[in-house]
């Protein structure tokens, strides 16, 4: 006897119903639930068709996914916003992460982990740099000093002033503050030279240094200095007083340092100078100088030990200054006084006593010399030891 097969009944699968618009009714529609319906559903099919979700089940949801639904979205692009990211973000986005972007991103994820594993510490103060401007006034112009230390005494036209001076005032460029307290710092400690004398392209510039400065520079300054004998056979066309050097907007010059290299007037340059006529250029330009300078009230003589004090140009040159009504003083590396001549001059001079009487006013003697010994030479020169 054949065995009779029974099929097992298969289990209906509930379907959700939609709500179908149609005809007014009189009958109102049923309330639509907002609570999601599972797709297994243990209630009866009857309760499940009386009460529909707005949501679709599994067997619903046929078409496509959507472009940025959860699920298709990787993590590494979710954003918190419920905005789709924009193409240009989308972009940037696509571009692929690199091992160096990788370490950054750890390098900061490290240091997220080290701050939230040191809340609850104190935190650390930052370290706040120096106020230089907070220091007195005295103090910064000491400051000032060590900075400008290495330039050379007397500031001239020269090649090496980009290594030198240069550098130095880049300290101008910080603040206004900065800038006036040491700008006048520099004009005013240093001496600066009126007509080049460095050899090269610099001897025979249309420009010299003064020129080349702006009003306000050239008004802090206290300084100046001549030096003669560079060009004793043909000085250059630039050496000579005229508007361009601003002399007159030097209104805190009280000093004028006139140096002398050479004695024009001795006999070994014989054939290579006329006569007088650098003594006659020298104390020329001297008053002019003299007469441009508003409140000059000093001048500095010195120069090399070879020249003498009573030299045709020193006379010349004394002369200039007497006529000014202005005070001489005497520069420390040639020896001059006011009352003689260095010691290598004298010795020159009176060679080995020959010549000279000498009249001893005082008691004690120095190098054969008593002080304020009265000493005449036989070419007339009369001088006071």
């Amino acid at each position: 006897m054949a065995k009779k097969t029974v099929k097992k009944p298969q289990a209906v699968r509930p379907r959700l119903s939609r709500p179908v618009a149609g005809p007014a009714s009189s009958v109102s529609a049923p309330l639509i639930s907002t609570l999601p319906t599972p797709s297994s559903s243990r209630l009866p099919s009857a309760l499940m068709s009386a009460i529909p979700s707005a949501y679709t089940s599994e067997d619903e949801d046929d078409g496509p996914p959507a472009k940025y639904d959860v699920s298709t979205i990787p993590i590494a692009k979710l954003r918190l916003t419920d905005q789709a990211p924009s193409a240009e973000n989308q972009a940037v986005e696509d571009v692929p992460i690199t091992a160096g972007a990788a370490e950054n991103a750890a390098a900061v994820e490290a240091e997220t982990d080290a701050d939230l594993e040191g809340k609850g510490k104190e935190p650390v103060k930052p370290i706040q740099p120096f106020r230089f401007l907070d220091l007195p006034s005295e103090l910064r112009l000491k400051v000032y000093g060590y900075h400008f230390q290495g330039i050379d005494p007397v500031t001239d036209l020269s090649p090496d002033n980009y290594r030198k001076v240069v550098r130095k005032l880049f300290l101008l460029r910080t603040c206004r503050t900065i800038y006036r307290e040491a700008s006048y710092y520099f004009y005013s400690r240093h001496t600066f030279r009126i007509f080049p004398t460095h050899p090269g392209r610099f001897f025979k510039t249309r420009r010299p240094l003064l020129a080349r400065l702006k009003q306000h520079q050239r008004s802090a300054m206290t300084n100046l200095e001549l030096r003669l004998g560079p060009g004793f056979n043909k000085p250059p066309k630039c050496w000579v007083v005229q508007r361009k050097l601003g002399l007159k907007e030097c209104i805190n010059v009280r000093t004028v340092h006139v140096f002398v290299q050479l004695d024009p007037s001795v006999s070994w340059l014989d054939g290579f100078r006329k006569a007088g006529f650098y003594e006659t250029f020298s104390s020329s330009l001297l008053n002019d100088i003299l007469a441009e300078l508003p409140n000059v009230d000093t001048v500095e003589f010195d120069g090399y030990e070879s020249v003498r004090k009573n030299c045709p140009i020193m006379e010349a040159l004394q002369a200039i200054v007497r006529d000014h009504a202005l005070r001489v003083t005497w520069g420390p590396k040639n020896g001059w006084t006011a009352t003689s001549d260095n010691a290598a001059n004298m010795n020159a001079m009176h060679g080995a006593g020959s010549g000279r009487v000498v009249i001893n006013i005082g008691g004690n003697t120095v190098n054969g010399l008593g002080p304020g010994s009265i000493i005449a030479y036989d070419n007339g020169i009369v001088s006071v030891a």
